[in-house]
Parts: structure tokens; C-alpha cells; sequence
């Protein structure tokens, strides 16, 4: 693909609802990416586009696609540190990392991402009260500016573009290759204990009481499935999941410390037409079926990337939701507000919203990042199909925005602009920061354009 005549490509994100056709670039080395750069004065940075709306999709300019870029530079057995370009899949890390008795110590609901796109979202696991988000993981990173020139950014060189990159969306400049801080494990299993509760009260308790040994132990991950369609009384039932590693001595005899990768490729697939086939029907009637078909039960054996990695068993989600796709709308709020994640359910569900997924997990510690999501508290997430939502959701933005919560960037399609600034209250700190990295306002996305980021 020549410079002068860049071939269109037709892009979306992994939730369908904003599609583009738009130049896309893959240079595979340090000379071409720089070329690359120097030629355009509007750039949106893409890595394996999974983040659900348009942070990866551009308003106008190039796409710069990573994924070429995608080799891991060396990994040190002895102290854990991984040197990786950051078109390179988590998976591919975790593929080459486990067998020898590490592992990325976060890790999203998908290993389908890039290494930069994890850096760029700060993406955060269901461990966070113990581990933190993705950018916790850097000890540096290399980034190209717009002006064509490399620096390397760390928590202790130039701090303020370092935690700006972090969550930042791509809009600081390219994320070249990091080091990541992984962590000792002794097998690829995990132990998984399941609640299951009649109330969103119980589930609330449960998972309350589960954060407090999150806090304590990094390894432990817990995410909570609420049965948003369930009526009255029963509203939020849910059921609780806890994982921590499983050692030697917890596995039979037979089964291997590390279980092979059996993790099949990425595969488009087409929508399906209309409407799809999520209904309020079949929300219904899936939300039934999966509480009444789950039991309590402890100590219970899975391999540590299905557990941790539920997405990438359902790579056809997306196409469900048929032609206009999926809004996941994930939001979180501070521990006092619990009555917000309450106050979300009912408002979907007397509008005709109840969402076909819901998804609860503890949140721990803020960043150092003025636009990493995760705060102390918990964090919702809600899929719901795109014909449903339109400007309806403008009254949850003012409920969690004046609870002091926030909307998960990454997965943004939907959320007032207006309200961002009070969401992200360092908004200013990080423009600030993000015009000295890129005085020209080279970078740009959707996202970006959509919700003012850059003003």
C-alpha cells in the first residue's frame, strides 16, 4: 500500500453501531511509521478494534492500524519483564508468558486487544481492587510524538505525559512497544466458587463481602451476573463468581499445570438482519433460564483464560443485536452509591431497556491517570440493543454524573458531552498535558470529536 494512494477500508467497532470507510495505514517499521505520520495531518490510532464504539474509527484523516506491529522484544525469566510492540494481542503474550509460569496481572473480559489498546483504555480485570488497572503494569513505554520524534515515557520520566497516555485513547501519540510488569504463577488454573442470589441486596452483600479479600490479594477475581429483567423483589438477583489460582496440589494427577491454548481465531461475523434475535422476549426468557439452571457450589476447577476471558466464547455476540448493533453503556460510581446501580435498573426496565447482559464488579483504588475509568466503587455494565437506546440514556448520565461516577470511555457511544468534564474532573489537566505532546492536533478519533475531548 503506497503512501500517495491509501486503499479505504470499511471499519466499525465491536459493537456495530458506528461504521466508516476510511484510508487505513500499516507500516511495519520504525522508518515507514514515521513516514506515515509526517504525511497526515489527521491520524486515528487502531489497534484489534475492540473497544464497542468510536475511539478506533476516525472523524476525517487516516487510520494508523497497529496489529503489524506486533512482536514480543524480549521477556526476562528471572524478574518477569516483558518488552512488547504494542500491535501484539494479549493473547499472543499469554500464549508465550504462562507456559513458562508468568501471567499479565490484568486482564480484560477479552484477550482479543493489543497491547496498546490495553495501555490506551487502562483496561481493568475483575481483580481491580487488588491489582489495579492495565497502566499499573507499565514500567514505560516509547511513544511517537506528532512531530516524528520517540521518547520514552515512565511513572518516574516525564510522569504527566506517562499517565496521560494511560487512558488516554490514542490521543497523546503512538504507543511503539512498553515494558509490563508480570506476575509469578504457579499453574494456568483457577478455582471458581459460585453464589448464587435472590436479590440485588444479596448480591450487593456478596460482593461487598468479597472485596475485602480482593484488597488483599491481587490474584482474586470476582464479577457478579445480575438478572436485570427479574421483577419486584427479585430485581438484580444475580449470580457471584470468585476466582483465585488454583496450585499444584489442587489439580488431579492427570491434568497438566499449564493446559494447552485452545483458543480459536477471531472471526467476522455478518449481522444478523433486522432486528437480529435479542427481544425483550428472549432477554426474558434467557434471564430465567440462567438463574434457575446455575447452583452454589465451591471449588469448582476451569483453566484461568475461560474464566477470565468469557468474550472471547461468544465472538458472534455482536451479530445478535442484528443491523444496528450493540450499546454496551458501563458506568461506575463510589462505594456510598450503590443505590445508582438500583435506581439504572429500574429506570431500563420501566422504559423498555432491560439489557440482554448485566455485569457487576468491584472497583479499588483510583489512577494516576486523569482518563483511566476505574474509581473506588463498583462498576455496571449493561448490553442493550442500539435501536433501543437512541438519547434515552441521557437521564442515567445525570444520575451517575451526580453520584461522582463516570462512563467507561472505551466502551462509549452514547453519553452527554455535556457531562464529560464533570465525569472526568482532570479533564483540563490531561488537554493540557495532550497539546504539549501534540501541539498540531495531529491524533483524533470519533470518540474524540463526539464528546469534545480535545477541546
Amino acid at each position: 500500500m503506497t503512501l500517495e494512494h491509501p486503499g479505504l477500508q470499511a471499519l466499525s467497532g465491536w459493537g456495530r453501531t458506528v461504521h466508516r470507510s476510511t484510508p487505513v495505514r500499516r507500516p511495519t517499521y520504525d522508518g515507514g511509521l514515521v513516514e506515515a505520520v509526517l504525511a497526515e495531518p489527521r491520524i486515528t490510532v487502531r489497534g484489534a478494534g475492540r473497544s464497542y464504539g468510536d475511539a478506533a474509527l476516525p472523524n476525517d484523516g487516516i487510520v494508523l492500524d497497529l496489529t503489524s506491529r506486533n512482536r514480543i522484544v524480549s521477556f526476562d525469566e528471572r524478574d518477569g519483564v516483558l518488552i512488547v510492540e504494542s500491535g501484539a494481542l494479549l493473547r499472543d503474550v499469554i500464549d508465550q508468558t504462562l507456559p513458562l509460569g508468568w501471567k499479565l496481572p490484568v486482564v480484560p473480559g477479552t484477550e482479543r486487544v493489543t497491547v496498546g489498546g490495553a495501555i490506551a483504555s487502562d483496561v481493568h480485570g475483575k481483580n481491580h481492587p487488588g491489582a489495579g488497572s492495565f497502566g499499573r503494569q507499565v514500567r514505560w513505554l516509547a511513544l511517537l510524538r506528532s512531530d516524528g520524534n520517540i521518547v520514552q515515557l515512565s511513572p518516574g520520566q516525564d510522569a504527566d505525559a506517562f499517565w496521560a497516555t494511560v487512558g488516554g485513547m490514542g490521543l497523546t501519540g503512538v504507543i511503539l512497544h512498553a515494558a509490563i510488569q508480570l506476575r509469578r504463577v504457579e499453574t494456568g488454573w483457577v478455582i471458581r466458587n459460585r453464589q448464587r442470589t435472590r436479590s440485588l441486596d444479596e448480591t450487593f452483600e456478596a460482593m461487598q463481602s468479597l472485596a475485602a479479600q480482593q484488597e488483599l490479594d491481587p490474584d482474586r477475581h470476582v464479577v457478579a451476573w445480575v438478572d436485570a429483567h427479574a421483577p419486584g423483589a427479585s430485581l438484580g438477583r444475580g449470580i457471584v463468581d470468585e476466582f483465585y489460582g488454583a496450585s499444584t496440589l489442587d489439580l488431579p494427577g492427570s491434568v497438566a499445570p499449564y493446559p494447552e491454548a485452545r483458543t480459536a481465531a477471531s472471526r467476522w461475523r455478518r449481522s444478523l438482519p433486522g432486528p437480529g434475535v435479542v427481544s425483550r422476549a428472549t432477554i426474558a426468557a434467557a434471564s430465567a433460564a440462567r438463574w434457575h439452571l446455575s447452583r452454589s457450589a465451591n471449588s469448582q476447577l476451569a483453566t484461568l483464560r475461560s474464566a477470565l476471558c468469557p468474550l472471547d466464547r461468544a465472538d458472534s455476540w455482536p451479530a445478535a443485536f442484528g443491523r444496528r448493533g450493540l450499546v454496551q453503556y458501563q458506568f461506575a460510581v463510589p462505594p456510598d452509591e450503590l443505590g445508582v446501580v438500583r435506581d439504572v435498573l429500574e429506570y431500563l426496565g420501566t422504559h423498555g431497556m432491560t439489557p440482554a447482559l448485566a455485569t457487576l464488579k468491584n472497583l479499588g483504588f483510583d489512577s494516576s491517570a486523569p482518563l483511566s475509568f476505574p474509581i473506588p466503587g463498583w462498576t455496571l455494565a449493561v448490553d442493550l440493543p442500539a435501536r433501543w437506546v437512541h438519547d434515552s440514556l441521557r437521564p442515567v448520565d445525570k444520575l451517575v454524573a451526580g453520584a461522582g461516577g463516570r462512563v467507561y470511555l472505551a466502551k462509549d457511544t452514547v453519553t452527554d458531552p455535556d457531562l464529560i468534564p464533570v465525569m472526568y474532573p482532570r479533564l483540563a489537566n490531561w488537554q493540557h498535558t495532550r497539546h504539549r505532546l501534540d501541539p498540531i492536533g495531529r491524533w483524533s478519533s470519533g470518540l474524540a470529536e463526539r464528546l469534545g475531548l480535545l477541546a
